[in-house]
C-alpha cells in the first residue's frame, strides 16, 4: 500500500515541530529528528523505485545480444561425448549390468 507524498511530508513537518518544542530535552529531540530521517528515507525510496522501473519488454535478451555477450565461446561449445571402452568379461556383451 503506497502512502501519498503529501502525507509523508505532513508527518515530517509534525515531527519537526515536535523536535522544535523539545529543544531542551536532547533525547526527545533526537528521537523526533530520527523519525524525520526515516520519513525522508521512505520518500526517497519511493521516488527511486519510480525511476528504476523498467518495462518488461526491454528485459528480454535477443539472440544478437546473447551472441555479443558470449562471443566465440557459444560457437565453440559442443556436447560432450563420452568414450567408453567395452570390456568383455565372462561372456558379457554390453555396457549395461543387465546385458547378458
Amino acid at each position: 500500500m503506497a502512502v501519498a507524498n503529501e502525507t509523508i511530508i505532513q508527518k515530517m513537518m509534525d515531527e519537526l515541530q515536535q523536535a522544535k518544542e523539545k529543544q531542551g530535552d536532547s533525547g526527545n529531540m533526537t528521537k523526533h529528528i530520527e523519525h524525520v530521517r526515516l520519513l525522508c528515507d521512505l520518500l526517497l525510496k519511493e521516488t527511486e523505485e519510480e525511476k528504476v522501473s523498467v518495462p518488461a519488454s526491454s528485459q528480454e535478451i535477443t539472440q544478437e545480444e546473447m551472441k555479443a555477450m558470449l562471443g566465440k565461446q557459444a560457437e565453440q561449445v559442443k556436447p560432450a561425448t563420452s568414450k567408453r571402452t567395452v570390456i568383455d568379461h565372462d561372456g558379457a556383451n554390453g555396457e549395461s549390468l543387465f546385458d547378458f
